[in-house]
C-alpha cells in the first residue's frame, strides 16, 4: 500500500502542474481526479479549488463555461470552498445552449465540428454535473433532468458492439464506432449519476445502462487490454481504457460482477503506464468525431489532463477511496466500495 500511496502522490503532484481553467473536453475529470486524491495529497485538493476560483474570478464568460467541471464545483460549493456563483455560472451556460434533441444540448455550438453533434464524452461531463448541483441545492427537478439527459444520450449512441463515439442530428444517426475510451467515459459518468440520483425513478434505467456499458467494455477487451475500438484486439493498446475499467470496478454504485482476469489485466496496465515523473502514458490524444472507422484504428499518444484525471480516479479506487464527484471531498456513500465479488 505504501507503493500505491507514493504512486498516487506522484501522479497528483504532476497533475497539479497542468494549467487549466478555460475548459475543454477532459478537463472535468482532471479536476475530479485532483479532488479524489485530495484526502491523501492535500496539495491536489488545494490546486483543484485554486483552478475553479481562478476561472470564476478571472476568465471571461463564454461557451467554454458549459464544459466547466460542474460536479467538482458542486462538491466545493457544498462545503463552502467556492461561492454559489460558480454553480450559477455553470448552469446559466448550460441553459443558454441550443438543444440538439429532447433535453440534450450542443455543448460547443460555436465550433463547426461539434455544433450539430453529441460526443459520448458528454456522458461523463453533463449528467453528473447537473445531478450534483441539483443534489447540493435539493432541486429534485434538476436531478431528474440529469437522469433523463443521460438516458437520452445513450439511446442515440447505442450501436453494434457497444456505444458510438458520435451522434449527428443532421444525419440522425451515429457513426457506429464503439470507441473504447468513450465507453469508459460513459460508464464512469453513468455510475456517478446513479450515485447522485438515489431514490429517483430513472435510477433503475440508469443501472441497466451501466450494466450494458460494462458488458461492452468486458466483451470488447483483447488478451492484452483495450485498443481504441472495442472488439478489435488487433489494434494498438490505449491505456486509459484500463483506468476507466479499474475505476468502474471499484465504484460504489457498480453492481455487476467483475471478471478476475480482466480486473487483473486492467490493474497491471494502469500501474505500468505511470512513469517516474507521474505522467500517465499511452493515452490517446484528442480524438475528433469521424465517419471513417479507419480513422480510429491508429492514434497519437501524449500526456493529457484526461489521462491524468482517470489515472487519479483509478488510483483512488485501488486505495479504497473511490470518491464520487459531486459529493463533499472525503465523503462516502455508506456502501462498501467495489462491485460484486470477482468471478
Amino acid at each position: 500500500m505504501s507503493d500505491l500511496a507514493e504512486l498516487r502522490s506522484r501522479v497528483a503532484l504532476r497533475t497539479c502542474r497542468w494549467p487549466l481553467g478555460h475548459w475543454y473536453w477532459g478537463d472535468a475529470i482532471c479536476v475530479d481526479g485532483l479532488l479524489a486524491a485530495g484526502a491523501a495529497v492535500p496539495a491536489a485538493r488545494a490546486r483543484a479549488a485554486e483552478l475553479l476560483r481562478g476561472w470564476l474570478e478571472r476568465v471571461p464568460r463564454g461557451y467554454h463555461d458549459a464544459l466547466a467541471p460542474g460536479a467538482a464545483i458542486a462538491s466545493l460549493v457544498g462545503v463552502g470552498e467556492l461561492p454559489e456563483a460558480a454553480a450559477d455560472r455553470f448552469l446559466q451556460a448550460v441553459d443558454g445552449l441550443p438543444r440538439l434533441f429532447a433535453e440534450v444540448p450542443a455543448l460547443e455550438p460555436h465550433l463547426p465540428q461539434f455544433r450539430f453533434g453529441l460526443c459520448i464524452d458528454a456522458l461523463y461531463h453533463l449528467p453528473p454535473a447537473l445531478a450534483a448541483i441539483g443534489r447540493m441545492r435539493s432541486d429534485d427537478q434538476l436531478v431528474q433532468r440529469a437522469g433523463r439527459i443521460a438516458v437520452q444520450m445513450l439511446e442515440r449512441l447505442r450501436c453494434p458492439g457497444g456505444f458510438a463515439h458520435w451522434y449527428d442530428v443532421g444525419e440522425d444517426r451515429n457513426n457506429q464506432v464503439p470507441w473504447s475510451r468513450g465507453v469508459g467515459w460513459a460508464l464512469l459518468g453513468v455510475l456517478d449519476t446513479i450515485a447522485l440520483t438515489e431514490g429517483r425513478a430513472l435510477r433503475v434505467e440508469l443501472e441497466g445502462l451501466g450494466a450494458e456499458l460494462w458488458d461492452a467494455l468486458c466483451e470488447g477487451a483483447g488478451p492484452a487490454g483495450w485498443g481504441p475500438v472495442l472488439g478489435r484486439p488487433d489494434l494498438p493498446r490505449e491505456t486509459s481504457v484500463a483506468a476507466f475499467v479499474l475505476a468502474a470496478a471499484h465504484h460504489p454504485m457498480a453492481a455487476v460482477p467483475a471478471r478476475r482476469s480482466l480486473y487483473q489485466l486492467a490493474r497491471g496496465r494502469v500501474l505500468s503506464a505511470i512513469d517516474q515523473g507521474g505522467v500517465y502514458r499511452g493515452v490517446s490524444a484528442d480524438v475528433l468525431p469521424s465517419w471513417d472507422p479507419a480513422s480510429y484504428e491508429s492514434f497519437e499518444v501524449e500526456p493529457s489532463p484526461w489521462g491524468q484525471g482517470v489515472a487519479l480516479r483509478s488510483l483512488a479506487a485501488l486505495a479504497g477511496d473511490p470518491w464520487v464527484p459531486g459529493l463533499p471531498p472525503g465523503s462516502a456513500l455508506g456502501v462498501q466500495p467495489g462491485i460484486a465479488p470477482l468471478t
